[in-house]
Parts: C-alpha cells; structure tokens; sequence
C-alpha cells in the first residue's frame, strides 16, 4: 500500500509539473495578479465551508452528549488537515477527530458520531456525483463508451454507499472486524473481549441513531451539502474576478464535473496533479479557457495549505491541553 501511494504521489507531482509548464508560469503570474484579493475571499469562503461541516458533525451525537460547535470546529480542521497531508483515504483524519473530541463525550459516543458523520458526508459526496454525472451526460456529447463508463462507476458508488448505510442501520459496521479471528489473534483475548464489548456499544448507539433520529441524519447531509456547494461560491468569485463567464450553468458544469472527479481521485495524496486535471478539464468543457482551471487549482492549493496550517495549530493547541488533563488526572 504504502508503494502504491509512493506511486500515485510521484504521478501526480509529474501531472502537476507537466500541465504547468504547458500552460506557462508568465501567464499564471498575470492571472493571479489580476485576482489579487479575490484569493482571500475564496479563502475566507472556505472558512464558513468547514464550519457547515462541523455543524453536520455536531448533529450526530446524541443530544445529551453534544459539544458546542466551537469545541468541534478544532477537531474538524486537525482531522482535515491530517486528511490533506497524509495517504489514508480519510481515515487518518477521522483518527485525530476522535482522540480530540472533549473529554466529556464518552469514547463511544464520539467514535459512533464519526461513523454517523462519515455515513452522511459520503450520502453528500453521492448526491453531488449523481448531480454532476446528470449534468455531464444532458451537456455534453460524449463517445457511448465514456457514457458507459461514467454510468457504471457512478453505479458502483452508489451501491457502496447504499452497502455502507445498511450495515449501520443493522448495527454491524465495528462488530463486522470485532468477529474476524486473525483481529482477536492480533490483540489478544482479553483485549479482544474489550474490543468486542466496545464495537457492541458502538453499534447499538448508530443503529438507536438510524432508529430514533433520521431527521437528524437528514439534516447532517443536507449540512454536508451545504458546506461542499460554497466550492461553487468560491469558482463564481474567481470568475467573476477575472471578468471570464460565470453564469449559474457554467459554474454549475464546471464545479460538479470538477467535484466527480476528484472522488474517482481520492487515493492519489492531496489529489495532486489529479485536482489540476479536474479543473483544466472541466473548464475546457465549460467552454473556457482551461489555463482558468489550473489557476483556479493553485487558489485552492493555497487555501488547502492555509486551513491545514490552522488545522495543525489546533491540533498541537488541542493535544497539549489533553496531555495536561491526563498528567493532573494522574
């Protein structure tokens, strides 16, 4: 595995050296000079992006165990950016998000949250996938084979997502790995048994959750959403700023074409090279000028950097304040 990362790392980094030279440095320069403070804006946009996200996290404790946003959002950028920066498809992520969560929240409380809010963020990811493939297919004249292709890995996707949300609703998502003989070989059977008995609890707080609240599951998507679609804000303000087309069908081409794939992109580290090509081609069907797409690829690069700067500050603010509660506790 970590071979093939290595792999999809060093294509990316060559994608991504190749298409700017292809488009030319001058010319970027000229561009970003134009969106001067346009680039803070998208920054800012971002911003209010993860803070729907973590309003989506938030609804999937339970009531009685729910933080206050604020103590969420931190946890949310230190996951994020361990997601930028590290080959873990996301899980990485998720692993921080747990271990920063306040101390208060029962452990399987908070790791059941996670299970919830990832469930929802992938049911987002699938509504806007089925938005863009449908847009993709009624705009553009594509050969019967690209069509095929994009219709049976939007399938595949789909019954993933499907496949994931029945086994939360049963209660077997943890119980599913507490079972298998070579994990409890692993651990050992005292630490097993604890395993098993915790993965019991956890299933039965999702499943209670699928049970009780589907309104709030609702609710968390619609969030997650919310929070993805500002991506389109941010491309109209590029846009807009540098006087190109932005009306509401090619913002909508442009973003939802871009957004499908870098899903089918999510193993290659920071999708690099992966993120660039999305957008040079989604321009490019859009009608514009695909040197907009790389630009607008940079901008992002730049806000991803900077939100994983903070996100790291609010790790290392986060995890020095858990260290000290654990040295008075002892």
């Amino acid at each position: 595995m970590r071979h093939a990362h290595a792999l999809a790392l060093l294509i990316g980094t060559l994608v991504f050296v190749a298409l700017l030279a292809h488009v030319g440095p001058a010319r970027l320069w000229h561009d970003a000079a134009v969106l001067g403070w346009g680039v803070a804006i998208i920054i800012a946009i971002e911003g209010v992006a993860d803070f729907l996200h973590t309003f989506a996290w938030q609804r999937c404790f339970a009531p009685g165990h729910r933080p206050a946003t604020l103590r969420l959002w931190w946890p949310h950028l230190a996951g994020a950016a361990i997601n930028f920066v590290t080959p873990t498809a996301t899980l990485g992520g998720e692993v921080v998000r747990g271990t920063l969560v306040p101390a208060e929240v029962p452990g399987t409380e908070a790791t059941a949250s996670l299970a919830i809010n990832k469930l929802a963020a992938t049911l987002s990811d699938a509504v806007l996938a089925v938005a863009g493939v449908v847009l993709l297919l009624w705009t553009v004249d594509l050969a019967p084979e690209v069509r095929g292709g994009v219709l049976a890995g939007t399938g595949l996707f789909g019954a993933g997502v499907f496949a994931f949300l029945v086994v939360q609703r049963r209660g077997r998502l943890v119980a599913l790995l507490g079972e298998r003989r070579t994990f409890a070989r692993l651990l050992g059977a005292e630490r097993a048994g604890r395993f098993a008995r915790a993965a019991a609890e956890i299933d039965t707080r999702i499943a209670r959750f699928h049970a009780e609240r589907p309104g709030d599951l609702a609710a968390s998507v619609a969030l997650h959403v919310a929070g993805s679609a500002l991506g389109a804000v941010q491309l109209w303000v590029f846009l807009r700023w540098l006087s190109a087309p932005a009306d509401v069908s090619i913002v909508a081409l442009v973003f939802l074409v871009a957004r499908v794939l870098d899903l089918a992109a999510f193993f290659v580290p920071a999708r690099l090279g992966a993120q660039e090509g999305a957008r040079m081609l989604a321009m490019r069907l859009a009608g514009l000028d695909p040197s907009l797409g790389l630009l607008f690829s940079l901008v992002l690069r730049l806000e991803q950097v900077t939100w994983a700067a903070a996100g790291f500050a609010a790790y290392a603010v986060l995890a020095a304040g858990r260290g000290r509660s654990v040295r008075a506790v002892s």
